[in-house]
């Protein structure tokens, strides 16, 4: 009874991985979305393991309409064999999950995590020479003609392609995917532990699982959103084009999906921000710390012609209440919560 108890946890593990990983034939892996002023929220193209769509019926045309005007291929899903045998190779995958889960030996679990970490370079690395293709052959008879430029999405993260913002990321099933790595490892983990009669482990698997525990970490750090640094008298405001170079105003917004936007002042993100859209953070620099950023939600501002801001709003931003009464006293002017700040309307010089 207290092996059967033991060896509960690392089987549920690894058939959680297997059923993870299931999800594949229901949920997009991948995504590419490609964003500018005449598409403002965003065209959204959706790569399953065995079709390419998008977020409405239309988007695959609509994508292959702009790639005709610089002179990129056609997309078409029937002629990229990937979507044809990937299916399969998944079903394998997941097949020998469930196998490994049934014998439950803790040499084929990690197996089973190797499997897929070699899986998914190669899948990066196919990927990344099918983006290259479609970037970089170009009809000589293309409508736009730019020498140099370069039209590859990026492989993951955010790129100026032209006028155009491109995002490429993981959607619903490859948050899946990896965390079916994850829950794989962990069976492992878990298996070792509970093992009692373990034997010394060779120099092979400890180097398979150095290498393991190394791209698992890594994943997990890549995968965090961080703000970026500004660099003063260099970076362009997203909004105003202007060269940001005042360090008690600028500010910086970081979307959901970790892209950075900085500006030369609050105003200028104000003006920017997206009512319905969601932030990971939302930074400004606290006038007494100049180059500090600090949350913008939590700050205190002051609107007083004393102080005057890069784009004329007189806009300034204090990380306390105390901080932002002591200005009041030398500086007239009015004091705004996060809340208070974003009703009024600036008029930008």
């Amino acid at each position: 009874k207290e092996m059967t108890m033991t060896n509960i946890l690392p089987r549920l593990l690894m058939v959680l991985a297997a059923l993870f990983l299931a999800t594949l034939y229901f949920v997009p892996l991948w995504q590419i979305s490609l964003y500018a002023p005449q598409y403002p929220d965003g065209v959204h193209m959706y790569i399953h393991i065995d079709k390419i769509g998008g977020a409405t019926p239309g988007t695959l045309q609509n994508v292959n309409i702009l790639n005709h005007y610089v002179g990129m291929k056609v997309i078409d899903p029937e002629s990229i064999p990937e979507l044809k045998y990937f299916p399969i190779v998944i079903g394998a995958i997941i097949f020998l999950g469930l196998i490994f889960a049934f014998i439950n030996k803790r040499k084929l679990y990690l197996s089973w995590v190797i499997i897929m970490v070699l899986l998914s370079i190669l899948g990066f690395y196919d990927f990344y020479l099918w983006e290259y293709d479609y970037g970089h052959s170009l009809a000589d008879d293309a409508p736009i003609k730019i020498p140099g430029e370069s039209f590859q999405p990026p492989l993951f993260g955010w790129k100026t392609i032209i006028n155009f913002e491109a995002y490429s990321g993981p959607q619903i099933g490859g948050w899946f995917a990896g965390a079916a790595i994850v829950f794989a490892f962990l069976a492992y983990l878990t298996h070792r532990k509970q093992q009692k009669s373990a034997t010394p482990l060779s120099s092979n698997v400890k180097v398979a699982e150095a290498f393991t525990a190394l791209f698992l970490i890594t994943g997990m750090l890549s995968c965090s959103i961080q703000p970026d640094s500004i660099y003063y008298g260099e970076d362009i405001c997203s909004a105003c084009k202007m060269t940001i170079v005042d360090r008690q105003h600028a500010a910086q917004l970081i979307t959901a999906k970790g892209k950075a936007f900085k500006f030369d002042a609050i105003e200028c993100m104000l003006r920017n921000k997206k009512e319905n859209e969601q932030y990971h953070y939302l930074l400004v620099n606290d006038y007494l710390q100049p180059g500090d950023l600090i949350d913008a939600q939590k700050a205190v501002y002051l609107v007083s012609e004393e102080i005057p801001s890069p784009m004329g709003a007189n806009l300034t931003a204090f990380s306390d209440v105390e901080a932002a009464r002591s200005s009041v006293q030398s500086a007239e002017g009015k004091l705004f919560s996060w809340e208070e700040i974003q009703q009024r309307t600036f008029q930008l010089e």
